[in-house]
């Protein structure tokens, strides 16, 4: 008996190391060092025409809410690919109605009509109606009508944008911007005398969030492979960056390193310095937003981020979390700011340094299915 017990632990050993062994060859504990401008194209596999990579190229540089990046992609053929959101990067305790997701969406679908237009292609987007229910919803086909050559560099510019320096951030510019494309939305431009105060609620907001440890364990989920450069939690990409077959052995072993507290302190000294940074906030609102409406809000975000010199744009979604404490900041920032529709989003603007520092991101091939 005892002879038996030892044999079946040796196995159960050598079954780890063997595991172990693979998830390691498989890249699964070495540093996501992702750098999309060496994302090449590769003419041999014929997967998808040139200029759809890097159209698809220009949406992966788009911002997501909590770097969720939950796009998938169908080649349809050399001219047009379908947009899918991926509903295993969904967060159901901070975002159950998958507003955030959905917004995330649309900087996909706004960074690729962007690009397109400055490089001259012309391009139709066709809108799907959004059901969530299903794994992979379409969300948007996009059909490629006619092209100009294509320079990989000017996508990199295009997407990053400049970092020329204005006196002082242009908010007539931005609310046209955005009247152009929300004109039925409330915007509520947070006065400079209002700004320590709305801070406040943003930071308290971000406490919330931070020590909640089910929300902070759900981004730790899906966030499992993290860069360590700057802070001890960065995000990286989820589990489906691993061949599936991997991904049940890999998921409990990485779930024990997770470390929820330590997570929720790195977030709040990280945003403290964000608000330190930040100059002006914009709020918009909807009286009675429908699921297009965060797209349509992430669709003009995305094109906001590439058109305004100077600053990064960057939205704040700790107050619209439905997590317990939340609701009643939530209901005290509507009535300080005399806010009357649902917000839909929080922007800040920070200025942009000399340097730029790109946050990990899914190469195109990561993103196609079949």
């Amino acid at each position: 008996m005892n002879r038996r017990r030892k044999m079946f632990s040796v196995f159960l050993c050598g079954f780890a190391v063997l595991i172990f062994a693979m998830a390691s060859w498989d890249g699964a504990y070495m540093r996501t060092e992702y750098n999309v401008s060496n994302d090449v194209y590769d003419e041999e596999k014929k997967i998808m025409s040139e200029t759809e990579f890097q159209l698809i190229g220009a949406g992966i540089q788009s911002a997501s809410s909590h770097n969720m990046q939950p796009w998938k992609i169908k080649i349809l053929d050399q001219m047009t690919f379908a947009l899918y959101a991926d509903m295993e990067k969904t967060l159901p305790m901070i975002d159950p109605e998958n507003n955030q997701l959905l917004m995330s969406q649309g900087t996909f679908i706004g960074s690729v009509k962007q690009v397109a237009e400055e490089l001259g292609v012309s391009l139709d987007v066709k809108y799907a109606p959004i059901s969530l229910n299903e794994k992979l919803p379409l969300i948007a086909t996009f059909t490629i009508l006619s092209e100009e050559k294509i320079k990989a560099d000017a996508i990199s510019s295009a997407s990053i944008g400049m970092n020329t320096q204005e006196a002082m951030l242009d908010t007539k510019k931005v609310s046209d911007l955005l009247r152009d494309r929300l004109n039925d939305y409330e915007m509520i431009w947070v006065k400079e005398e209002q700004k320590p105060i709305f801070q406040e609620y943003l930071r308290k907001g971000n406490m919330v969030e931070s020590k909640h440890q089910g929300a902070m364990t759900e981004l730790l989920e899906i966030f499992r492979f993290t860069k360590w450069d700057k802070n001890k939690y960065r995000y990286g990409l989820s589990l489906n960056t691993i061949t599936p077959p991997l991904n049940m052995f890999i998921e409990p072993i990485v779930g024990l390193t997770s470390n929820p507290k330590s997570f929720g302190k790195s977030s709040l000294a990280a945003f403290q310095k964000r608000l330190e940074n930040e100059e002006a906030y914009l709020v918009l609102a909807h009286q009675a937003p429908k699921p297009s409406d965060y797209v349509r809000v992430g669709e003009a975000l995305s094109i906001l981020g590439l058109c305004v010199e100077g600053y990064t744009v960057r939205p704040a979604v700790q107050l619209i979390e439905p997590l317990e404490g939340m609701q009643e900041l939530y209901n005290d920032l509507r009535e300080e700011y005399a806010i009357h529709g649902e917000v839909l989003q929080i922007i800040g603007f920070t200025r942009k340094s000399s340097s730029y520092h790109e946050s990990v991101r899914h190469q195109v091939l990561d993103l196609i299915i079949e």
